[in-house]
């Protein structure tokens, strides 16, 4: 029953002696290099952070960050990383950011992820040998001051020869562009002169119906300006010529002078239009009528004559003489021609519409 007993307090005991070794652990442990190798790993695995100058080291699951990188970016990836790993409790950022001092640091060589080793395992780099690495400087140099046949051709081949040179292009003179063309004028502007219309015109040429033909037309102008719709047509001035119609002179004995004159055309912006207007008639007294007064007037004087001088008898015989007197004095008298003054005004009314183009204004 002693033996039982103290061998069940010897179990006991160097259970919780095993126990407390369990418990108490290095600064160093395993858990924490497993930390840190989990951290270096996906530190790695990044191409930016792993060309950085960052270290880490762990102590009971606390995690401290040192070293250089070049952003803040960086500093807060590597940060995010370290607390991702497993068994991480806590992270010290202490992560310097040096722009400068990193981008002259050397990115570390490449390594595989699976086992990093501690600078203490790192291997030691073999000596160099001076008598190898001396002739093998000289063997280098040697070679570089031998003239070198293919650099040569590769130098004349790229070197272009002066006959080769491509010609320059002719300077061209830069023109200015050409002035942009004025506006097209207004179209001309078409009116019509209605029948019905009244021109005055004033006469330039003189008609004598004792030298004028039918047919002849006479310079005249337009006395006052034709409007349509309250649009000027024709202005105050402009050349109009008139056509002798018909002539006549009376003779000794019978008929009268007189002339009839027309609107042959007007004249608006340089183009001449023809008008067909009713005719101006202008007439002396009839020659037959003044003849008749004359040749009765001598006979009632002839027979006044008469009959003081031979009584009835007489009358007769003096009417006859008066008569034959009158007649003589009015085929001797010539009948004046008749004559329209220059500046004379005369109103023509259109028959027909003239329908004329005015110049653009």
């Amino acid at each position: 029953m002693r033996r039982s007993s103290a061998g069940f307090g010897v179990a006991v005991l160097a259970l919780s002696v095993l126990l407390a070794a369990c418990n108490v652990q290095s600064p160093f442990s395993p858990d924490d290099k497993a930390i840190v190798s989990d951290i270096q790993a996906k530190l790695f695995q990044d191409s930016v952070l792993k060309t950085r100058d960052i270290r880490v080291s762990s102590s009971k699951g606390v995690v401290e960050l040192s070293g250089n990188v070049q952003t803040d970016l960086e500093k807060a990836a590597a940060e995010r990383v370290a607390s991702q790993a497993s068994g991480v409790k806590k992270v010290d950022n202490q992560i310097e950011v040096a722009p400068q001092a990193s981008a002259k640091a050397e990115p570390a060589p490449e390594a595989p992820p699976a086992r990093l080793q501690s600078r203490s395992e790192e291997p030691s780099a073999p000596r160099p040998n001076k008598w190898k690495a001396k002739h093998s400087s000289t063997r280098r140099v040697d070679r570089a001051a031998e003239p070198s046949n293919e650099s040569t051709s590769s130098v004349e081949q790229s070197a272009p020869k002066e006959t080769e040179k491509p010609l320059a292009a002719p300077e061209v003179a830069s023109t200015p562009p050409p002035p942009s063309p004025p506006p097209p004028p207004p179209p001309p502007v078409q009116v019509t002169i209605p029948a019905g219309t009244v021109i005055t015109i004033r006469m330039i040429d003189g008609v004598d119906s004792s030298r004028d033909q039918a047919g002849q037309e006479f310079g005249a102008s337009v006395a006052a300006p034709i409007v349509v719709d309250d649009q000027v047509v024709v202005s105050q001035g402009a050349d109009a010529r008139v056509r002798l119609v018909k002539t006549a002179n009376a003779g000794h004995m019978t008929g009268r002078s007189e002339v009839e004159l027309a609107l042959s055309s007007i004249t608006v912006g340089g183009s001449n239009y023809d008008a067909v207007s009713t005719t101006y008639n202008q007439a002396g007294s009839s020659r037959g009528t003044r003849t008749a007064e004359t040749v009765g007037g001598g006979a009632v004087l002839g027979g006044l004559l008469g009959a003081i001088a031979g009584h009835g008898k007489g009358a007769a015989i003096g009417s006859v003489v008066g008569a034959g007197a009158g007649t003589a004095a009015q085929a001797g008298t010539k009948a004046p021609p008749m004559k329209i003054a220059p500046e004379t005004k005369i109103d023509f009314t259109l028959k027909s519409p003239i329908r004329v183009t005015l110049p653009p204004r």
